[in-house]
């Protein structure tokens, strides 16, 4: 006889900052059902770690960023500096909580090459359910290599797909070298996501 719960996935009609505190309105409330006692929040202007430190109270936040100095070239805003660039906003995030910066590990040192790697394949196929997701699976992978989150701890990750939050997770931690190994990652629940997850610049809302 089969034996489980049923639940429900918020979907989103679009991508992007404009869903930021409904995924962290779900993620606590997920989070406080499971006893789940850590949130990974992925950030690289800050705004978003500092929106969840103020909405996730009694929950440990950890923001992870990118390495201080990434660009992100061509963008509908033109090139951005990520990693939290702005040293007051960065102070304030890392007064309130844990801060991963870090390398990506689907892109580093592939980066100047364009050929098709594993790594560009693995994340394609993640942009299939979101990019958010992917950045979910990223946030959770480069904040347990870096000490903060121990191999098999379940967490709530929340990502997003440019700007802002739109897609969280239930997810088992596991270093990056173990990601395809029985005990690598796993995705146990899929809180929100943008029922589209193609993003647009910029978006248009009807």
């Amino acid at each position: 006889m089969s034996r489980g719960t049923k639940k429900s996935i918020y979907y989103f009609d679009f991508c992007g900052e404009i869903n930021t505190e409904k995924v962290l309105e779900l993620s606590k409330e997920r989070a406080l059902e499971l006893g789940i006692k850590k949130v990974i929040v992925a950030s690289e202007t800050g705004l978003s770690a500092l929106k969840a430190v103020e909405m996730l109270d009694g929950i440990e936040v950890i923001v992870v960023t990118s390495a201080l100095g990434t660009k992100v070239e061509h963008t509908g805003m033109g090139d951005l500096l990520i990693g939290i660039p702005d040293e007051e906003i960065f102070k304030k995030v890392n007064k309130k909580c844990t801060v991963v910066r870090g390398t990506d590990p689907f892109h580093n040192i592939n980066a100047p090459f364009h050929e098709m790697t594993n790594e560009k394949i693995i994340r394609a196929i993640l942009h299939c359910i979101s990019s958010g997701v992917s950045v979910c699976i990223l946030g959770v992978l480069m904040a347990t290599d870096n000490g903060v989150l121990k191999k098999g701890e379940e967490v709530i990750a929340c990502g997003g797909s440019f700007l802002g939050l739109d897609t969280a997770c239930v997810v088992r931690a596991s270093n990056s070298v173990d990601l395809f190994t029985e005990e690598g990652l796993v995705i146990e629940e899929i809180l929100c996501k943008p029922r589209n997850p193609k993003y647009e610049w910029p978006i248009t809302q009807k």
